[in-house]
């Protein structure tokens, strides 16, 4: 029986007995574009075709029916538009003669494209093809069928926009996943809330991969944009692209994710850039995250951040965060015994130039050097020879946990570090005058060591959460307005987050061992590394791990996570090495390797 009888061409899913679709409401005399395949169309012998759910210049995809693996899937049709067109009685392609080569080379890369998409297979964040043929003179490639909603339709349901701690679960392993593909020599070009979706068991796929010229002003097809999310050297075959051009595309699917609204297309940037900060859309957003993505999205291309894991790197690790002062305070100014004319004369060098150049902030700021000096004055003119009595707590700030932490160490990113050493003395001192102490809640901790290492000594007391950003400030021992003298080298203890105390184990589909060590390092993850044969899993890429994926380990408890790596194929010359094999996985096993001191390539 013709299994087509019973199933929608709408959704491919089987009718009633009355020839009803009780999933959509698709029925046979809706009409479909004539140049394009009917419904209930047979592709190979094996494939039935339903209704179109696309269509651009490189060709269009339909729904279809496998009758062999008894499954749905998406058949993708290679027919650019403007150089060819349908025989309606025989379903073939007619070329037009004068674009034959251009058709054919076209073709091709539609081809090679998806046969590296089908080597991905293991891959679980694209729609990988499964099968790949030629009929009615083009190409054919059956994609998976992915159950879900595409990016745009999951915000439309969700207020519009998530925040960075959701964005962080959805796109960690979707970041692997495209720098993988990236790697393989696949640029997508076309990355947007349309292209990605979201499954029901809320993972992220990629769809929509096409061919370069679809994707690229001027190649004579039909190009393919979206608004906001196209780079703009997309916009001029001149112009380069990139792995640069997917982050700027990732990045701005980011940016409209995190703040509810579309970036500015990048066409009209080109001629006119006044796209907002997204931190300034968001207060929420945190601010090195927006910077990232500003960084991302530059309009020169060279002056993006270029790969995948640049971007991943700068988005969980290697931000830096500029110290900001809130409106009114002051910033960091020494003692300086020379005459007030001399200061006022006085350049302010590069770093603590003010932002505003009006003749009222400088004269603020003129006020506030005369103001301290002032204080100065009259505290060496009034207090005398003699030290505060015990009562007294003017200008006495004491850290209350000071001599719980002498001589601790603290686990910064997977590195450990001595702390000085600070005497009963030293943490009962006053911190004086001379410079006032900003507010660094909210920064990175490496920047605020940068900025005020030289005149502090600075201590990093570090907690879990789930729910504030790794390496960021959330207290600091020395109030905001503080004055202090840097040549006391005074102590200023900060409450650092360290990041989650359970992380999930990351998916290690299709990366080797380097790749997923690396991933392993970013999320604090310790490890050990042991190597088995494997008849299915290339030598130097992972098999598995001690704890499944998705399942948590606890990076507070120092719980280490075994790593198991494929050593390819035993073969006669392996046989005869069993027993150094053994020796070597015996060895590996035995020593622990940590995510801040990672094991040595093999």
């Amino acid at each position: 029986m013709d299994p087509s009888v019973n199933l929608c061409m709408g959704c491919m899913n089987e009718l009633d007995a009355d020839g009803r679709c009780h999933y959509c409401s698709y029925t046979d005399d809706i009409p479909h574009l004539q140049a394009y395949l009917a419904p209930r169309t047979v592709l190979d012998n094996r494939y039935i075709v339903g209704k179109m759910l696309s269509y651009n210049g490189e060709g269009a995809s339909y729904i279809c029916y496998d009758t062999v693996g008894k499954c749905k899937c998406v058949a993708r049709e290679y027919m650019p538009d403007t150089l060819c067109e349908r025989d309606r009685d025989s379903q073939r392609l007619v070329v037009n003669p004068d674009c034959l080569a251009k058709y054919k080379t076209y073709m091709s890369e539609f081809a090679d494209m998806n046969k590296l998409l089908s080597r991905m297979r293991n891959l679980q964040h694209i729609a990988t093809a499964k099968d790949l043929f030629c009929e009615n003179n083009t190409t054919y490639v059956i994609l998976e069928y992915v159950e879900g909603v595409s990016l745009k339709k999951f915000l439309q349901s969700n207020t519009g926009f998530l925040t960075w701690e959701q964005v962080k679960k959805l796109f960690v392993p979707f970041f692997t996943t495209l720098s993988i593909v990236h790697n393989a020599g696949i640029i997508h070009r076309g990355i947007s809330p349309e292209n990605i979706i979201v499954t029901t068991d809320c993972e992220l796929k990629l769809t929509g991969f096409c061919i370069s010229s679809i994707r690229t002003s001027n190649t004579g097809l039909s190009p393919e944009f979206y608004s906001g999310y196209t780079a703009p050297e997309q916009y001029s075959s001149l112009d380069w692209q990139g792995t640069w051009t997917d982050v700027y595309a990732v990045a701005a699917v980011l940016y409209r994710i995190l703040t509810g609204c579309m970036p500015l297309d990048a066409y009209t940037r080109t001629k006119n850039d006044t796209m907002v900060e997204a931190c300034r859309v968001n207060p929420r957003i945190p601010q090195h995250i927006s910077r990232v993505l500003s960084r991302s999205m530059r309009v020169k291309g060279e002056e993006r951040i270029q790969t995948i894991t640049e971007l991943v790197a700068a988005l969980f690790e290697q931000h830096t965060t500029h110290m900001e002062h809130p409106k009114g305070s002051t910033q960091t100014i020494p003692i300086q015994h020379v005459p007030i004319q001399r200061v006022q004369k006085q350049q302010p060098s590069e770093g603590d130039k003010p932002k505003s150049k009006t003749a009222v902030v400088v004269g603020w700021i003129v006020l506030a050097v005369v103001l301290v000096l002032s204080v100065f004055l009259l505290y060496e003119l009034f207090s005398g020879p003699s030290d505060y009595d015990e009562g007294s707590s003017v200008n006495r700030v004491v850290s209350d946990d000071a001599d719980d932490n002498v001589d601790s160490e603290v686990f910064v990113y997977g590195t450990t570090i001595a702390t000085p050493a600070t005497t009963a003395a030293e943490s009962q001192s006053e911190y004086g005058y001379g410079s006032i102490m900003p507010n660094v809640v909210g920064l990175e901790y490496n920047t605020v060591v940068q900025k005020l290492g030289e005149d502090l000594t600075i201590r990093a007391d570090y907690y879990y959460s789930d729910i504030d950003d790794k390496g960021v400030i959330a207290e600091q021992s020395i109030p905001e307005g503080t004055d202090f003298d840097p040549s006391l080298k005074n102590e200023l203890v900060l409450k650092v987050c360290a990041g989650p105390e359970n992380v999930p184990v990351p998916d290690y589909s299709g990366l080797t061992k380097k790749a997923y060590l690396e991933l392993l390092d970013s999320y604090n993850i310790k490890y050990k590394i042991v190597t088995d044969f494997s008849s299915s899993v290339s030598a130097g890429y992972v098999m598995g791990t001690s704890v499944g994926v998705g399942n948590t380990v606890n990076v507070k408890n120092g719980d280490v996570l075994t790593v198991t790596v494929s050593a390819g194929i035993v073969t006669t010359t392996t046989k005869e090495t069993t027993a150094t094999s053994e020796e070597t996985r015996a060895t590996e096993s035995s020593g622990e390797v940590t995510a801040d001191a990672p094991a040595e390539e093999q």
